[in-house]
């Protein structure tokens, strides 16, 4: 039991003071206003504030098919605060392992939501496949080659494999036609199965993914269309009246349906003009997640969030909204990650001075909990 702390209410962008907050078996169980008097058992916060876990909505923990990188990478997200991970395609066998180990109590470390990573033949055409290296066969059920003549049955067969693999969604990558994402995404919502995807795939734009039905479209230089824009001719790009006319409906659509935008913002940071797009869809009302996009073992989750702030002009509470309550909107686990509420799971971040004010508060924490378990 946690007495007398100082509840960040990110949901409302808000504190609320002087609470006692009972912690059983992983799951937040009460929250009430602190007696006059602590109690025999309870841990006096008095002063600190406790906010959600922080959830990282675009990771890539599979990549490289190791372990000890893996461990190691878990390791500093737990430094960050990072408590869940979405992970969007790569090897997912030793994050099966890395599961095992949460599940069995071996281990302590943030929870992975992991997918089946799916892409036209074209995108594999001459390409090594080091995430299925070893398999029996080049497919797998966590990465999948879909033919543009794939049927429905087939699709619905790779669809339930990667269920039954443990993927709690599907990362629908390049070369997927409209049509075809039409055909994938409601077996995904038939199965249980969450779609995720690139914001455009080289088939089918930004508008037809979004129309499509996915939930979370990744990369706001996607939403832009620009693969190619790296070169100092962008950095300062003017956008035309028909582009800013053409994002506006893709905005528009996303807001009708409710799909997040993963803007991935810090592994595009050198493409300034990129943070004037994030501030437009901000502005727009579209729900924006804090995804890395973290490939190399190098967490920079904290990085993304001040970006967001900094440099896109998103408010404080905002972006701790999107890396706690939009984030577990994405991975499918509204009201139980990403709050501080009765029957939540006990993801808990205790910081010395109030996250609201300042991000800094992030770098200043008393103590991390991950299902309710001191993380040290």
């Amino acid at each position: 039991m946690f007495y007398n702390v100082n509840v960040v209410d990110v949901e409302n962008g808000k504190i609320v003071p002087g609470m006692t907050v009972s912690v059983k078996d992983g799951i937040i169980l009460k929250i009430k206003k602190a007696d006059t008097r602590i109690k025999e058992g309870e841990q006096d916060l008095t002063g600190l504030y406790m906010m959600p876990g922080l959830i990282d909505s675009h990771a890539h923990l599979g990549d490289c098919g190791r372990m000890g990188w893996l461990n190691n990478t878990v390791k500093s997200y737990i430094k960050e605060g990072v408590t869940t991970i979405r992970d969007a395609g790569g090897d997912m066998r030793p994050l099966k392992i890395y599961k095992a180990q949460l599940d069995s109590g071996t281990m302590v470390g943030p929870d992975v939501y992991f997918s089946s990573f799916w892409a036209g033949p074209k995108y594999f055409y001459m390409r090594p496949r080091f995430e299925t290296k070893g398999y029996p066969t080049e497919n797998a059920p966590w990465s999948q080659s879909v033919s543009d003549t794939a049927s429905v049955e087939e699709l619905e067969k790779m669809v339930i494999e990667a269920k039954e693999y443990g993927c709690t969604g599907l990362k629908l990558y390049d070369y997927l036609s409209a049509e075809m994402l039409q055909k994938i995404i409601p077996l995904c919502h038939k199965h249980g199965l969450k779609a995720w995807g690139h914001a455009e795939n080289r088939l089918a734009d930004a508008l037809e993914v979004v129309k499509a039905g996915v939930e979370t479209v990744s990369h706001i230089y996607l939403i832009v269309g620009l693969r190619n824009c790296y070169s100092s001719e962008y950095r300062k790009k003017c956008f035309t009246p028909e582009e800013i006319t053409r994002r506006d409906s893709i905005y528009k659509e996303m807001i009708a349906r409710g799909t997040i935008l993963d803007a991935t913002i810090t592994v595009s940071k050198e493409m300034n003009f990129l943070y004037r797009v994030v501030n437009e869809a901000y502005r727009a009302g579209v729900k924006i997640d804090a995804g890395t996009d973290v490939i190399d073992g190098k967490t920079i989750f904290q990085q993304e969030l001040n970006l967001l702030v900094d440099s896109c002009g998103m408010s404080i509470p905002d972006v701790l909204r999107a890396a706690t309550v939009v984030g577990a909107e994405v991975v499918g686990k509204e009201g139980k990650l990403g709050v501080i509420r009765e029957g939540a799971e006990a993801d808990l971040l205790v910081l010395k001075s109030n996250p609201l004010e300042s991000l800094n508060a992030l770098q200043d924490r008393k103590a991390l909990y991950i299902n309710g378990i001191e993380v040290k």
